[in-house]
């Protein structure tokens, strides 16, 4: 065995799957060790990326973006110089020969099996949307965030991994093979379900199916009143852990319990606007949620998680200027309270640290509940989205870049992509790498063209790396959705704390002729 780069000695032992670096043994998910499998075995050439996605995502589409995560995994494990880039091309596996001990063809690796991503070596479940058995398609928002809640309950358990809802959710509607989804998703178990709503009365059937073999582990009905769905909530997901990991202490399950809010009114309102501020809403939505979630908080003023999606709501909207500072500014207060008052619930620390963070500029504060929102949950999607940006407000680039590339890798199908390649884009931008920056901020353009901060990220990337011809050909562009712009309300209200950031910044917009 021969050391690599970085004095890692490297041995692979394909029949067990398992990875070692100085003969001991490290986490590498299912997907990233057949990435690695795949290069070694056509190391003498350069493997395309059409390739390697066909044979380590066989009958699957993915985005190009899961391969570079998966890459960027295996740099982190065997060193920056063990897999080159060939600009254009694909990858090759440039270490020298015979450093790796083990390492055969393709052919002689055992099948895969469908596991959690990188690192993630605990049980691993996928919640798919549930049927809406009461004839009323009015009734789909309340199924949808029963669904949620149970997602979320079950990802508080520590030695669980849980595919995030915005993966999940691609399946609406869809019939659906479970030994496929187990490998699109790189999970062991999906639960499934239906809803029956009925006046008041409420039926839930769900059933735990084993994806490799479409095994079921478990099938229960629970039936109540619709003002019972949390204790029927709790109920499901105590009964899913004793049917997956018998052995999980009682504390754990206890833990995972929530009672957000025990007022249905308040709850229903929540699950209304909820659809309405994600995946890249329109102006419309939002103004729709926010009276909403104003009008749940009323009802219920300690209903922390309702205060944290109103100030997001706010967030969202004076980042893609649909509402002045002032307006903004309103949010600020319920974020902090949502902060003080979270009840260990990941989605409103994200939701109140970033706002926090962007509108009221209050960086520790924010940081903070991030943090502690990760330190629940790490594998919670709107912590890790959040947390990213955050960082690049006050210059962590690179804890940024490994928050926002977790998030790609945790969530293959996020439909909220390109919010995390713009945040990525930003990162590379702040640590000095504008043409990784340019390359992300397009990538966010063509997921979701109608987004504010991706145009400004390219926009100022173009000019970071010198690529003034294409910057002043973008310009018309980027100035189509903001009449009579000027930077300097920009550099007064924008969040970021790293003077070479808004250096550069004004120095782009200077360059290109555009007012203070």
């Amino acid at each position: 065995m021969v050391n690599l780069p970085g004095s890692h000695g490297i041995e692979i032992r394909p029949d067990e799957r398992r990875l070692l670096i100085d003969g001991q043994p490290v986490a590498v998910g299912a997907r990233a060790f057949d990435l690695l499998m795949c290069l070694l075995a056509h190391r003498d050439r350069v493997v395309g990326k059409e390739e390697l996605l066909q044979t380590v995502w066989p009958g699957v589409v993915v985005e190009e973006s899961n391969l570079t995560v998966h890459v960027a995994a295996l740099r982190k494990l065997l060193g920056a110089q063990t897999i080159a880039t060939i600009a254009g091309r694909g990858y090759r596996f440039v270490a020298p020969a015979g450093a790796v001990a083990g390492a055969p063809g393709l052919a002689a690796r055992s099948a895969p099996e469908p596991a959690a991503p990188d690192g993630a070596d605990k049980p691993s479940l996928a919640v798919l949307p549930f049927a809406n058995l009461s004839g009323d398609a009015a009734q789909d928002y309340f199924v949808d965030g029963v669904v949620d809640d149970l997602t979320n309950a079950l990802s508080r358990i520590r030695r669980f991994f849980v595919v995030a809802r915005s993966s999940s959710f691609t399946y609406r509607g869809r019939v659906v093979d479970v030994p496929q989804v187990g490998r699109e998703l790189g999970v062991r178990y999906v639960l499934e379900g239906s809803l029956r709503l009925s006046g008041d009365r409420l039926r839930i059937g769900v059933q735990l199916v084993e994806t490799a073999a479409g095994r079921h582990v478990w099938t229960q009905r629970f039936d109540g009143r619709r003002s019972d769905i949390f204790d029927l909530q709790d109920q499901i997901t105590a009964q899913v852990v004793a049917a997956i990991e018998p052995q999980l202490v009682l504390a754990e399950v206890e833990r995972a319990r929530t009672k957000p809010t025990t007022n249905l009114q308040a709850y229903d309102l929540c699950l209304l606007a909820l659809p309405l501020v994600l995946t890249f809403a329109t102006q419309d939505q939002v103004e729709r949620a926010i009276p909403l979630l104003q009008r749940a908080v009323e009802i219920d003023p300690g209903y922390s998680y309702a205060k944290a999606l109103c100030a997001w709501a706010h967030a969202f909207a004076f980042a893609n200027l649909w509402i002045p500072r002032t307006r903004a500014e309103a949010a600020v207060h319920l974020a902090h309270e949502a902060h003080v008052e979270h009840r260990d619930d990941p989605a409103t620390l994200a939701y109140a640290g970033h706002t926090l963070a962007y509108i009221g500029h209050r960086h520790a504060e924010g940081l903070h509940a991030l943090d502690t929102a990760l330190a629940l949950n790490p594998s919670s999607m709107t912590a890790l989205r959040s947390a990213g940006w955050v960082r690049c407000y006050v210059g962590d680039y690179a804890i940024a870049i490994q928050h926002l590339q977790h998030a790609m890798a945790l969530n293959p199908l996020d439909p909220e992509i390109a919010y995390v390649l713009c945040g990525l884009a930003y990162a590379h931008l702040g640590a000095g790498d504008a043409e990784r920056a340019v390359d992300l901020a397009r990538r966010a353009l063509a997921a979701q063209p109608t987004s504010m901060p991706a145009h400004s990220a390219l926009l100022w990337s173009l000019g970071a790396a010198g690529r003034w011809d294409e910057a002043r050909t973008f310009l018309p562009l980027y100035l189509a959705r903001r009449p009579d712009y000027r930077y300097g309300p920009w550099a007064a209200r924008n969040p970021w704390t790293d003077p070479r950031f808004r250096s550069l910044v004004i120095g782009v917009f200077d360059r290109l002729g555009v007012p203070a």
